[in-house]
C-alpha cells in the first residue's frame, strides 16, 4: 500500500520532532548527566547548547527545503556526496542510533522508578523493574504501528509534547515568582571550559533532536515547508523549554551544589517537597516523554528500511505497509533491534545502571558521526545545484565544527564492551553490504512537492534549472 502520502501537516511534523527532543525527558536524563558536569553553570551551557542547535537547525534546513523523503538523513548525505557507499553507511549509522536510543530510554525508565522507589525507602522484585524495561520497548513498537501516522503524531504525541512544555514553563514560572530571577545561572562560573563545553554537547544532543521530522517528507503536504517549520517550531518551542527546566532545577534546588552533582534524579528529589501526588504527576510525565521519545525514533528508523526496501538495499519485505500505511515489518525490526540492544548490555555489563551508561556511548558515537557527515556536505550540495552562498558555505561549516568538536571533548576512548559492539555492528553492516547493499541503490529516492516519487538524479536536474532560470 505504501506510506500515507500528503496527509500530514505541520502539527504533526511538530509532534515527530517534539517526540524525540522530548523536553522533560531531556531535562530527567540529560540535564541530570549535565549537571554532574557544570553544577549551576548548566544553565549558560544550555544557553549555548540552544545556540548551537539553531545553527544546527538550520543546517539541516537548508537540506528540508530543498529536499524530502521517507529516507531522512541519509539521503541528504547522498543528495551532497553522490555515494551509494556513503549512503548506506549512514543510514546505518541511524538505524543502529535511533535503536540503542530506544534501549536507553527503556533503560532510563528502569532507573527512574527505582530513585523514586529509594526516596520512599521501599523496593519491589527485580522483575517488576524489568517489566518497565519491556514496557519502554514494546509499547513504542505496537503503536507504532496500530495507529495511523496523522493520529500518532498529531494527536498522542504532540499533546503530549505539548504536556511536557506547559509542566517545565509552569516550573520556572514558580521558580521566579517564589526565588526571584538570578542572573548569577546565566554566567559561567568556578567551572572549567571542558566541563561546560560537555554539558553542552550533552543537552544539545537532546535538542538536535528537532530534526527528526526529516522522515515524514513522503507522508507530508508540502513537504519542503511542513517538515522546515516542523523542525523550527520544535526548535523553538522545545529548546526554550528545556532551557526553563533546567533554570528551574537548579534554581529550586534547596540542597548544596555538591549535593545537586550527585543527585540521580534532582527533579524527583525536588517534587518530594510539593507532596507525594506531585511525585508522581512528574514520574508518570516523564515516564510518558521517554516512551513518547522512543514512538518518534521507531517512527524515524522504520521508514529508513522502509526506503533502503525500495532502494534495493535490505530484503523487500522491510516494504510492506498494513492497512493503516504504516511500515510494519521494519517497525517490528527496529523493536527486537533495540531489544536486542537493551537485553546485551544488561548481561555482559552485568547491570542495568552500567547498560545504561555503556549504550548511551554508542548512540552518541553513531549519531554525531552521521550528522558531521551531513553538515560538511551542505556546501557541497548547494555547490551541485548551482545556487552555493557564502552563508549556506559558512554556517554548516561552523555548526557541524561544533558538534565535531563537541564529539572529541565529550567520547572516551571505548572500552572493551563499546570496543566490541562497534567492531560488531560494523562488521555485520560491511557483510550485509558485500552481499547485497552494494548491488543496490542507496540514496536514489526522494519525492517532490506532490509527493511523487523520484530519483535524487532526476531531482537534483530540476534545482540545477530552477537555479539557472533564477
Amino acid at each position: 500500500m505504501g506510506l500515507a502520502k500528503g496527509s500530514l501537516s505541520i502539527r504533526e511534523a511538530y509532534g515527530q520532532a517534539m517526540a524525540v527532543t522530548a523536553p522533560l525527558g531531556s531535562v530527567v536524563s540529560t540535564t541530570t548527566a549535565a549537571i554532574a558536569y557544570a553544577g549551576k553553570a548548566v544553565v549558560f551551557a544550555t544557553i549555548l547548547a540552544l545556540i548551537g542547535s539553531a545553527l544546527w537547525i538550520y543546517t539541516l534546513t537548508r537540506y528540508s527545503s530543498k529536499i524530502a523523503s521517507a529516507g531522512g538523513y541519509y539521503i541528504y548525505g547522498a543528495s551532497a556526496w553522490r555515494s551509494k557507499t556513503i549512503a548506506y553507511y549512514e543510514a546505518i549509522t541511524e538505524v543502529v542510533a535511533y535503536s540503542a536510543l530506544n534501549a536507553v530510554n527503556a533503560l532510563a525508565i528502569y532507573l527512574l522508578v527505582e530513585t523514586f522507589l529509594s526516596m520512599l525507602n521501599t523496593s519491589v522484585p527485580n522483575i517488576y523493574l524489568y517489566l518497565l524495561i519491556a514496557l519502554g520497548l514494546i509499547y513504542p513498537t505496537l503503536i507504532s504501528f496500530t495507529t495511523r501516522i496523522k493520529n500518532l503524531l498529531g494527536q498522542i504525541v504532540s499533546i503530549s509534547a505539548t504536556l511536557e512544555v506547559i509542566m517545565l514553563y509552569a516550573m520556572f514560572i514558580y521558580a521566579v515568582a517564589t526565588r526571584g530571577f538570578d542572573v548569577s545561572y546565566l554566567v559561567p562560573s568556578g567551572v572549567s571550559l571542558n566541563a561546560i563545553g560537555i554539558a553542552m554537547i550533552l543537552t544539545m544532543v537532546s535538542i538536535s533532536g528537532a530534526g527528526a521530522s526529516t522522515y515524514l517528507g513522503e507522508e507530508s503536504k508540502l513537504p519542503r515547508k511542513t517538515i522546515t517549520l516542523g523542525m523550527w517550531l520544535s526548535l523553538i518551542i522545545g529548546g526554550s523549554s528545556i532551557l526553563a527546566g533546567t533554570y528551574a532545577l537548579v534554581a529550586l534546588w534547596n540542597g548544596s551544589l555538591l549535593a545537586l552533582q550527585n543527585s540521580n534524579q534532582p527533579l524527583i528529589q525536588e517534587l518530594f517537597s510539593f507532596g507525594l501526588p506531585i511525585v508522581m504527576i512528574g514520574l508518570i510525565m516523564s515516564i510518558n516523554s521517554l516512551l513518547t521519545s522512543n514512538i518518534g525514533t521507531t517512527v524515524g528508523s522504520a521508514r529508513v528500511l522502509f526506503n533502503l526496501a525500495r532502494e534495493k538495499v535490505v530484503h523487500k519485505t522491510f516494504e510492506k505497509t498494513n492497512k493503516l500505511n504504516q511500515p510494519i515489518v521494519a517497525t517490528l525490526f527496529i523493536g527486537l533491534l533495540s531489544t536486542i540492544f537493551a537485553v546485551v548490555s544488561i548481561i555482559a555489563t552485568g547491570s542495568v545502571e552500567n547498560a545504561f551508561t555503556e549504550i548511551s556511548v554508542i548512540t552518541s558515537i553513531f549519531w554525531l558521526t552521521g550528522r558531521i557527515i551531513d553538515g560538511f556536505g551542505v556546501p557541497v550540495f548547494y555547490w551541485r545545484i548551482n545556487a552555493l552562498t557564502i552563508k549556506d558555505a559558512t554556517i554548516p561549516l561552523v555548526a557541524t565544527s561544533i558538534n565535531a568538536a563537541g564529539v572529541v571533548l565529550s567520547l572516551q576512548a571505548p572500552d572493551l564492551f563499546q570496543s566490541a559492539l562497534l567492531v560488531g555492528i560494523l562488521g555485520l553492516a560491511t557483510i550485509w553490504y558485500l552481499y547485497k547493499g552494494r548491488k543496490g541503490m542507496a540514496g536514489t529516492y526522494v519525492v517532490d512537492d506532490n509527493n511523487e516519487l523520484l530519483t535524487i538524479d532526476e531531482y537534483i536536474e530540476r534545482l540545477k534549472r530552477k537555479a539557472l532560470a533564477s
